[in-house]
């Protein structure tokens, strides 16, 4: 769910977001440049209103689109919290719930997990699977 999120349905959310503050930037120097073209009487005020009204809505659209970025980092940043306690609350229980299973059960769980456990010649145990990759368990139980 973390990582839907992180990838979002816009792709990229800080290049998006980039992309939108650059925008802002390019309607603040477009803004400029007909402000000095209109006291030099390049161009009417009817053009010069014009001209600001559309740079206002493309203004409007950036600030729009950042706030939605920004809501969606949020959302990702609570997801990643939750995540991170409900990880620790299952890391908490999971000794206790693993011994409850009958071993058809642990095997189905240790293979939805894709848990991989290697013995090396030392008596260290590498273990891998969805929750990621390298841990080692020494025989004297310390986990690295």
């Amino acid at each position: 769910m973390v990582e839907l999120e992180r990838r979002g349905a816009h792709g990229n959310p800080r290049r998006e977001m980039k992309a939108w503050l650059d925008k802002l930037a390019e309607v603040d120097s477009e803004r400029r440049s007909y402000i000095k073209l209109a006291v030099r009487g390049t161009i009417t005020d009817l053009e010069l209103d014009e001209a600001l009204g559309e740079l206002e809505e493309t203004r409007a659209t950036a600030e729009r689109e950042l706030a939605l970025l920004r809501n969606q980092q949020e959302a990702l940043e609570a997801l990643e919290l939750d995540r991170d306690v409900l990880l620790e609350h299952y890391a908490d229980i999971a000794p206790e719930a693993l011994d409850s299973l009958i071993p058809e059960a642990r095997h189905r769980l240790y293979k939805l997990l894709r848990i991989t456990v290697i013995v090396q010649p030392d008596t260290t145990l590498e273990v891998s699977g969805v929750f990621g990759e390298g841990l080692s368990v020494s025989s004297q139980g310390s986990v690295s």
